[in-house]
């Protein structure tokens, strides 16, 4: 009895010594998978997940980041006051991207882009359109979508582009734009074919429904006035489950909240005068694919609302014949903003894109 004794004493001592090592190992690991940066896709980059933006540490990092970029304002066309974001690298760099963002939108809601193309080594550009965002209003509502002449929004880009990015000499200068920000994008490549480098469009404003813009022909006027339906900024964080722009809950919250906070960057429906201005450039656009020279991509949500889906893949088909170098690629399971989708969706368009950009 006293043997059995004596082993059942050390056995309990030799358990005591390996749980204390399985949970020292345990610390380890766990401490190295929790330090190191989520990455998704094959690894290549740094793209931030869901889970990240859930984090109010890792949330915060962003705000802190957005604040440190320079800003400032502009003249624009007709003396209208352009508002301005740069976020520069500190040594070298992969190159510069400059963001054409869509309509309603501004640098404010462009804070996960500008970080995430930010730590995957790019400098980082963007200007708020004429009329929207922290930049002037031409009409009375500043929450009406108006714009007098779209040709303006080019250029400011122009503007922008010589003015900023130009200067800081570059190597490499790309181009990221969205929705109405992609029309105004491909007429700037039309325009200005040796400026930028290679550029990436999601979900580009080439086309609309067939009827808006006879009817925007038939309705305009030179008084700026909603379009039928379209009204003031109403979107709240409860509009989420019947918004159909993006599939992605926190960056829906996201996006609502940077308004919320800074009310006077927000804005509402298009006007009349904003529609037929757009429908004549989009027309012109599509005349002069002939005249870009800078390689693309372009990106298509498969349940597209708010463009005309059909007018993109005949836009790059008819580039493709032209002899131009570009491709479309259609993103399954997603709605029009794509840069703020879902993860699966906007981690391919993201990794693609710089995929892409990493090319030239």
């Amino acid at each position: 009895m006293p043997e059995l004794s004596v082993n059942k004493s050390e056995n309990l001592k030799i358990m005591k010594k390996s749980l204390l090592l399985l949970a020292v190992i345990l610390f380890t690991l766990c401490n190295n998978t929790f330090a190191a940066p989520l990455k998704q896709g094959d690894g290549k980059y740094l793209i931030t997940t869901t889970q990240q933006l859930n984090d109010p540490v890792y949330a915060q990092k962003i705000e802190d980041f957005y604040a440190t970029g320079e800003e400032g304002t502009f003249t624009g066309k007709n003396d209208v006051p352009i508002y301005y974001k740069i976020f520069r690298q500190p040594g070298k760099e992969k190159g510069a991207i400059l963001i054409s963002s869509g309509r309603t939108e501004g640098a404010l809601k462009y804070k996960e882009v500008i970080y995430d193309l930010f730590n995957n080594g790019y400098s980082v550009y963007i200007h708020d359109h004429r009329g929207q965002g922290l930049s002037g209003r031409m009409a009375k509502d500043p929450e009406m979508g108006y714009v007098d002449n779209f040709q303006y929004y080019i250029d400011d880009m122009k503007y922008f582009y010589d003015t900023y990015l130009k200067p800081d000499k570059h190597q490499k200068i790309f181009l990221l734009s969205h929705s109405l920000g992609g029309a105004i994008a491909m007429s700037y490549l039309e325009q200005y074919p040796g400026d930028f480098d290679a550029a990436s469009f999601s979900s580009p404003m080439l086309g609309l429904a067939s009827y808006i813009c006879p009817l925007a022909h038939i309705l305009y006027t030179k008084t700026p006035k909603y379009a039928p339906g379209q009204t003031g900024y109403h979107r709240d964080s409860s509009s989420f489950a019947t918004n159909s722009v993006t599939g992605s809950e926190v960056r829906f919250h996201r996006a609502t909240e940077a308004y919320r906070l800074q009310p006077e960057a927000r804005l509402g429906g298009a006007t009349v005068q904003w529609l037929k201005e757009s429908c004549d450039h989009m027309k012109a656009v599509s005349k002069n694919i002939s005249k870009i020279e800078t390689p693309f991509i372009l990106f298509a949500a498969e349940n597209e609302t708010v463009v005309n889906h059909k007018t993109e893949t005949k836009f790059v088909a008819k580039a493709q014949k032209l002899g131009k170098d570009c491709n479309i690629f259609p993103i399954g399971d997603a709605q029009h903003e794509l840069l703020m989708e879902k993860d699966p969706q906007r981690t391919d368009v993201m990794t693609k894109t710089l995929d892409f950009f990493g090319k030239y």
